[in-house]
């Protein structure tokens, strides 16, 4: 297949419908656009489980929603209007992408919250995201109400709503694992909430009726295709860093709010334009930023000539301070007073490595099937800094011990 009859394929939902599984088959490494995600993403999702077109379609539309490929999720719609269920929103993370949001892992859940005139809001929230008011029917982030405004629904208020997935229904349709507890939200919608986050899914009254396993067939199996560069392939901004840290966690600072003593460009643009981590956890291990109060500019280098720019409480009685070089920007760390001793190339690296913490954090607690979060994290993170994964060095004991929050220990850190 060349790359054009490729791109044309993927561009068409009802071609790609046409053609079926044998017309996908052992496809070239590059090509095919926001249509190729999508279809990854079902096939991923689907792991080789035998439906129907039909039923292929909803996940396809899925796909292209989760990926915010609205436009192509309209001409899925378009190309199959007797799909059983549609996607109307979904704020989850997409198979492969390595992303700090949504992170729903550990403690979490999402509430619907009623007004006297039969408005709805949903309340998501978890130990690793502050509380989202969110629009039921968009899935657009509102403000919180006013107290009073809205009230809790009862956990078991009874509320009509469609059954997509029901095993003893002669349709048959695919469910996948974690989709345990549909909440209804009227209408033909319902709601699924789990670590990877929440779709609201709408039956499709115009589907065929009977059975939809006429036909069904595996799509394939497959991992997940992208087609821009990776996270670790594309310099850091200041809306990046605001999805890993939230608005409060990170701080952009201007150049009088910078040490004056501080003389290496790469850093104080980075301060600047994408902005510094003003806090950081995982684990047992928390960072704070010396520079958030906006009074370093009077700062200056201690006796090693080096600038204080943070300090880790790693564990009880054990602290690292963090510090800048001001000319080179190299960046080391005085560990209990021992020290200093290398711990980042840079500051960008390693604001980069925190970074990489929380966008991997959901992929390694909460993994899709044949998913590698933790090997892609170690990979990632040893390509970002060999001093962290080299375990001749004092820098390897302490990344060692915050890439173990993610990697060894639970959401609830044990």
């Amino acid at each position: 297949m060349t790359r054009k009859d490729l791109d044309a394929l993927f561009a068409s939902p009802a071609a790609l419908l046409a053609v079926g599984p044998e017309g996908v088959r052992d496809l070239p490494a590059t090509g095919g656009g926001a249509g190729r995600e999508a279809y990854a993403q079902a096939v991923t999702i689907l792991d080789g489980a035998e439906v129907s077109r039909a039923e292929f379609a909803s996940w396809l539309h899925f796909g292209a929603k989760v990926l915010g490929h609205d436009a192509y999720a309209g001409l899925v719609a378009e190309a199959a209007p007797g799909m059983p269920w549609r996607t109307v929103w979904a704020w989850w993370r997409p198979v492969g992408a390595y992303r700090a949001k949504p992170n729903l892992s550990g403690d979490a859940g999402v509430e619907v919250h009623e007004a006297p005139d039969g408005r709805l809001l949903l309340k998501l929230w978890s130990q690793w995201t502050q509380a989202h008011w969110l629009d039921p029917a968009t899935g657009i982030r509102v403000p919180a109400p006013a107290d009073g405004e809205f009230t809790e629904r009862p956990y078991d208020a009874p509320v009509e709503g469609p059954v997509l997935f029901d095993p003893d229904d002669d349709q048959g349709l695919h469910q996948p694992d974690t989709w345990e507890e549909p909440v209804p939200l009227g209408g033909d919608r319902v709601m699924f909430f789990e670590p990877r986050g929440v779709v609201v899914l709408e039956r499709n009254g115009a589907a065929t009726d009977g059975p939809t396993d006429s036909g069904a067939v595996s799509w394939g199996e497959g991992g997940p295709w992208f087609t821009g560069p990776t996270a670790a392939e594309v310099p850091l901004d200041a809306a990046r860093l605001e999805e890993a840290f939230d608005t409060d966690g990170m701080v952009l600072l201007t150049q009088d709010q910078l040490p004056a003593a501080l003389t290496h460009v790469p850093t104080r643009e980075l301060a600047v334009t994408a902005g510094l981590p003003k806090w950081f956890a995982a684990g047992v291990a928390t960072f704070t930023l010396a520079w958030s109060d906006g009074k370093a500019h009077g700062l200056e280098p201690d006796e090693n000539g080096l600038l204080h720019l943070g300090t880790f409480e790693l564990a009880y009685a054990d602290t690292g301070r963090v510090l800048v070089h001001p000319e080179t920007g190299t960046v080391s760390m005085v560990r209990n007073g021992q020290g200093p001793f290398p711990f980042a190339r840079d500051t960008e690296t390693f604001v980069r490595l925190l970074e990489t913490v929380y966008r991997f954090m959901g992929a390694c607690w909460n993994p899709y099937p044949g998913e590698y979060g933790e090997r892609d994290f170690l990979s990632e993170v040893a390509a970002l800094e060999p001093l962290s994964v080299d375990e001749e060095t004092p820098a390897h004991s302490v990344w060692e011990h915050l890439f173990a929050a993610i990697v060894e220990l639970s959401p609830w850190g044990f």
